[in-house]
């Protein structure tokens, strides 16, 4: 069953394993370079999501696309004393609706080894499994584009767009088996697996597990609950009805479309050792004149809708309901995160916002809050989705462009995982 309204969370996303000893030789040439010593086992590697489709997401709901996520790219890359050995690349496991993934390889494994490092979903470019010695890498999300309606007004941060559901672990505690077969090596019984790190020549096989998400989730959502004054920040041109109480929701409320959502700080580098760096705001938002289209959510979602999201049971799962956005985002240790929500005027008047600034029909206006940890909680960790539910009240609070620091702290409380993570109330 596809899941189009939220995304399940999980903490085990791929088990990599070794199986089946075939054949043993000093002779064989697995490192390629560095130093390392140790007896190169023949072995068979497994890789296996654990759960099947049902513990990833929708890519139409992290914004990646249209269908259920495969995991591509998968490299696993052995590591003897620090020494980076020859990656073994697993290719892509295809989603398969309650049908278990598995894909086997082969491989030269030296007795040396004490630690795996595993990716999924990282660029193949950034990779390059099957050159040689494994290189390491560095993987940049960030964008040189730059939203020119922003810069019109003075806003010169780089942008990045959403991240991708990358996967990753540094395994350097993993199950070994000396009676495992490629018949037997996935059964619920009849192996026996010692939790360790020690590869012998007597090592059949090799279980690696908490493969797991290396970005978080922010699921948010905004609320319309705005009020006619008696003198209201948006005009009236000649020819156009006056604003009432009666036409309110109907001639500004309709038609302030919510079009993105940005997160101030975001890192824009992952590397091969799961480190993240760099700096950027992140763009979840519709294209004004030079932008790209990121912006992943129903239309008019956020109108006249009441309900907040949810964090609900599904099965021995999490899943998160009713957010008008699912933005991939980097785990962040900061405090004090800026999120500016994206409107475009489409009223057909002049916004007047509560700084004097004019917003033009057409232009954005950004309504933003502050998200601070709490209980030594960051606010977006990897493999945990965060929520928020945001509620405006006033179109004056805007900004033309999303603030550096804000003072709209209202609430905070906790609420889920995917671990659970932050939830978030605010009133804008």
């Amino acid at each position: 069953m596809k899941m189009r309204n939220g995304m399940y969370l999980f903490a085990t996303a791929i088990v990599a394993g070794t199986m089946g000893l075939a054949s043993c030789s000093n002779d064989e040439d697995v490192v390629a370079g560095g130093e390392a010593s140790g007896v190169a086992n023949k072995v068979t590697l497994g890789v296996y999501v654990n759960g099947g489709v049902n513990k990833k997401a929708s890519q139409a709901d992290v914004n990646l696309g249209g269908a259920i996520a495969d995991i591509s790219n998968i490299v696993v890359v052995p590591v003897a004393g620090g020494v980076y050995q020859v990656p073994i690349d697993f290719g892509n496991l295809t989603a398969i609706t309650g049908t278990a993934q598995t894909a086997v390889k082969e491989a030269s494994l030296l007795t040396t080894v004490n630690e795996f490092m595993v990716y999924g979903n990282v660029p193949k470019t950034a990779l390059t499994a099957g050159t040689g010695a494994f290189g390491g890498f560095t993987y940049s999300v960030a964008s040189s584009q730059k939203d020119a309606d922003l810069a019109d007004n003075g806003f010169t941060a780089d942008l990045c767009g959403p991240m991708a559901l990358i996967y990753g672990a540094d395994a350097t505690s993993f199950s070994t088996s000396e009676d495992a077969t490629t018949e037997t090596f996935w059964n619920s019984t009849g192996v026996t697996w010692a939790i360790g790190s020690a590869i012998t020549t007597n090592t059949k096989g090799i279980k690696i597990q908490g493969v797991n998400y290396q970005v978080g989730v922010l699921a948010s959502k905004v609320f319309e609950n705005t009020k006619y004054t008696e003198t209201p920040e948006f005009n009236t041109p000649e020819g156009m009805t006056a604003l009432t109480q009666e036409n309110w929701d109907s001639e500004i409320s309709a038609k302030m479309n919510l079009t993105g959502v940005f997160v101030e700080g975001q890192a824009t580098t992952f590397n091969d050792k799961l480190e993240w760096s760099g700096d950027a705001w992140l763009a979840d938002a519709a294209p004004s004149s030079e932008s790209v289209d990121r912006a992943t959510h129903a239309e008019e979602a956020w109108e006249n809708v009441t309900g907040k999201i949810a964090s609900v049971a599904d099965g021995e799962t999490q899943k998160v309901d009713g957010a008008d956005f699912y933005t991939v985002v980097a785990p962040d240790a900061d405090d004090n995160i800026v999120v500016s929500f994206q409107f475009q005027n489409n009223t057909g008047r002049a916004l007047t916002l509560s700084n004097g600034t004019s917003v033009e029909n057409e232009k954005y206006a950004y309504y933003s809050v502050k998200l601070n940890k709490k209980d030594a909680k960051n606010v977006f960790t990897a493999a945990t989705t965060t929520i928020l539910n945001a509620r405006i009240t006033d179109w004056g609070n805007g900004t033309p462009t999303p603030p550096t620091t804000t003072d709209l702290v209202i609430g905070v409380e906790f609420d889920v995982t995917w671990e659970k993570g932050l939830s978030y109330d605010f009133e804008i």
